[in-house]
């Protein structure tokens, strides 16, 4: 080797030795060792050590390096404060959690001490834990701060959940659908949102022993010792499951239910916090039936002329109604099988069904998609309209409605309904007409029609026990005037509309004989004593007679926001008189904010005027302009007396003021004739409709066999007063109006 080798080795040895002596300081060149300072670390918000908080906890941190930076944070939150926790959870870096920002919103468990409390007279369980969150920061080189904590509670409502279907029945099918609502109060009972899960449990009923027993007072057992059932649950699954399976389950498509035995269903909510439903209520969440298969679905029908019919089960006795041929008939109907937890999967329907057994006798097959039938028009003979709805548990109701075709001939000129009720006395006060008085004012009008003869064609309700004319009698005439009183009539019963969701199937209805007949092209005049619930006003029953009244969706009585039953499209004040609100003078008035203020003084009629801006009323010149009331029941000390009060018995139809107050419009056959005067111009029903023509069926020639004579095409005539305390010469008028529009005036 030579010295240029040998001193190559000698340097490589000093410079490995310099770098083994200097290795561990930061500065080659200056060779001075520096030790690493841990950055430090701090809580800026947070919970005040040892707080009860929400499950939701939101904390602020910060801190720094003093010869660095600080790369990241780390943290963790163990259950127990910092001298009651598991050391096991803080041990270890798999147990701690980067972050590199400053704060975080962090959801931690609240599932332990479950408390019962009373907030607004409802009882919730309130759960808690106590949590201990550690934090501490991570420099370039890996040194960790000390750790800072903070303990705190949190604390949480539990979820709850309401079973909703079926409806708390002690029944239900041998196949049961339930379904729940669940909501998670978050700190208050109104701050909800879902709850994270659910899990039911269902079965027989037994004891704590295991002995079938079906009066053991299971909830109660559940809510003192919930750990006796923890294996009988199923397992939880997302309230917000694909497919609704977080809210609803099916018992029976793939198991056997003992059939007349006791069994129960419960459910119960998880929130995220961990938090159960811990408390266990007949009205809520729990659920006890005995499983029957005698029952059956629920199968309402509804036909316009026919009204509504309510069916359960397989009656074999028809419903019988009559009807004049030619009628169309449309038929729809929907039936429930919810009541016992059980869903409807088709219907079929059929005309005269031989054998109901056999497939091939009925119009169609079995469809979870056939809610209606072909329009059918009847002529003549005897016809029975079934239909058959069948439920997923084999369980099925038969509906039949026998309709019998009767004689409509419709050959006579006119017929006059006395269903105005009154009696001879002393006339003192005005305040009604005799019954001959009565009797004597219409009689005079009747006179002047073609061919009427009192003696066959008028019809006295009160001498029938308050009867109405048979279809029969309806059926021979092509215009009817039908006056009638606010009671002791026939006219109510028999214009009586019953909601679709308020038939049942012990309800028998009355077919409304007038709206057929106007439909096939007769013609009619009503009018009478129409306040309080006379009037148009008697298609409500009298528990929703509250006025103003919109008849397409508060003929169940007043809703706000005309939600629900829309059927009062069928009743005949709104199907065939083309009226959508009914109001009275004198009546039950509905109150409430922003509803104008109602009395009698204000409202009361001065008199009636003609509607000038109706187009229709100028196809008729003849017709008088005011119809002023009788100087004989104004003269002072009588009983309207203007000094004294107004005139009420009136019925109003569209009130303006209402119409804009609930943006309602009104039907484009609504045709006003007469309007009133109150007797303030501070009245909102100033200026109000309370007389229509009826143009529906104006186009309508009646529908009559040829040998009867031609039918005439004409409008009908609704009057909401009583005309005999009018000024009698113009309503004479208006008799000879409407009569030679019927074309039956005598020459």
């Amino acid at each position: 080797m030579g010295k240029v080798g040998l001193r190559r080795i000698v340097l490589t040895v000093v410079f490995l030795l310099l770098v083994l002596n200097i290795g561990c300081s930061e500065d080659l060149y200056i060779g001075t060792k520096k030790e690493n300072t841990r950055p430090e670390v701090w809580l800026s918000s947070g919970p005040v050590e040892g707080d009860t908080t929400n499950y939701q906890v939101h904390f602020y941190w910060g801190g720094w390096d003093p010869d660095g930076e600080i790369s990241y944070f780390e943290f963790v939150i163990v259950d127990g404060n910092p001298f009651g926790f598991n050391p096991d959870d803080t041990t270890g870096l798999d147990k701690w959690l980067k972050t590199s920002v400053y704060d975080s919103l962090f959801r931690v468990t609240a599932d332990d001490i479950p408390t019962n409390i009373s907030i607004n007279n409802s009882l919730y369980t309130k759960y808690q834990r106590t949590h201990t969150f550690f934090i501490r920061g991570v420099d370039q080189h890996g040194y960790r701060s000390e750790p800072q904590y903070r303990s705190f509670t949190a604390w949480t409502l539990a979820p709850y959940v309401l079973i909703d279907r079926p409806i708390d029945s002690p029944v239900l099918g041998r196949v049961i659908t339930f379904h729940w609502v669940g909501r998670d109060p978050i700190d208050t009972p109104t701050n909800t949102q879902d709850p994270d899960s659910v899990r039911w449990l269902w079965g027989l009923l037994y004891d704590t022993n295991g002995i079938y027993q079906p009066g053991f007072d299971m909830p109660k057992d559940l809510n003192e010792n919930p750990w006796r059932y923890e294996d009988k649950w199923q397992s939880w699954i997302s309230y917000n499951a694909p497919g609704d399976s977080g809210r609803e389950t099916t018992i029976g498509d793939d198991e056997v239910l003992e059939v007349n035995r006791t069994h129960v269903f419960v459910v119960q909510a998880k929130d995220e916090a961990g938090a159960v439903s811990a408390i266990f209520d007949r009205r809520t969440n729990f659920r006890q039936f005995i499983v029957s298969e005698s029952i059956g679905p629920e199968l309402t029908i509804i036909e316009p002329y026919l009204g509504s019919f309510r069916f359960l089960g397989r009656n074999f006795t028809p419903e019988k109604r009559d009807l004049p041929p030619g009628v169309p008939l449309n038929f729809h109907w929907r039936a429930d099988a919810s009541k016992y937890g059980a869903e409807i999967v088709g219907y079929r329907y059929g005309w005269d069904v031989a054998d109901v057994s056999n497939p091939a006798d009925w119009a169609v097959s079995f469809s979870p998609f056939i809610l209606a039938a072909p329009q059918r028009i009847l002529y003549s003979g005897s016809h029975t309209f079934l239909i058959e709805v069948i439920d997923n548990t084999g369980a099925s109701t038969l509906a039949q409605i026998e309709i019998n075709i009767v004689p409509f001939e419709m050959g006579r000129d006119l017929f006059w309904v006395d269903d105005f009720y009154s009696v001879d006395f002393p006339q003192i006060y005005w305040a009604m007409p005799t019954e001959t008085q009565h009797d004597q004012f219409w009689l005079n009008i009747c006179s002047k029609a073609e061919g009427f003869v009192e003696d066959g064609d008028v019809y006295d309700v009160s001498a029938t026990n308050y009867k109405p004319p048979n279809i029969e009698k309806i059926g021979k005439y092509k215009n009817i005037i039908w006056t009638y009183s606010i009671s002791d009539n026939a006219w109510a019963p028999l214009i009586l509309f019953t909601p679709e969701s308020q038939v049942t199937s012990g309800t028998h209805l009355t077919v409304n004989y007038i709206s057929i007949f106007l439909a096939k092209g007769g013609h009619l005049w009503t009018c009478g004593r129409s306040d309080r619930g006379g009037g148009l006003a008697a298609v409500l029953a009298p528990v929703n007679q509250s006025f103003p009244m919109n008849l397409r969706c508060e003929i169940t009585g007043n809703a706000e926001g005309c939600t629900g039953d829309t059927s009062g499209v069928y009743s005949m004040a709104f199907k065939d008189y083309c009226v959508t609100v009914l109001d009275k003078v004198e009546g039950i008035h509905r109150t409430g904010t922003g509803i104008p203020f109602r009395t009698v003084d204000y409202d009361a009629l001065s008199f009636a005027y003609k509607d000038s801006d109706s187009e229709y009323n100028n196809n008729f010149p003849a017709l008088p302009d005011t119809l002023a009331l009788w100087e004989e029941i104004t003269k002072s000390g009588r009983f309207f007396d203007p000094l004294e009060r107004g005139f009420t018995y009136v019925e109003i139809y569209n009130p303006e003021y209402w119409l804009q107050l609930t943006g309602i419009t009104s039907q484009t056959c609504f045709v006003p004739m007469y309007r009133m005067r109150t007797r303030s111009s501070l009245s909102p029903v100033n200026l109000s409709t309370i007389a229509l023509w009826l143009k529906k069926y104006e186009d309508v020639e009646p529908d009559i066999p040829p040998y009867s004579g031609l039918g005439v095409a004409a409008p009908s005539v609704h009057v909401g007063v009583p005309l005999w305390f009018f000024d009698h010469a113009p309503v004479d008028r208006i008799g000879d109006i409407v009569f030679e529009e019927w074309q039956i005036r005598a020459e």
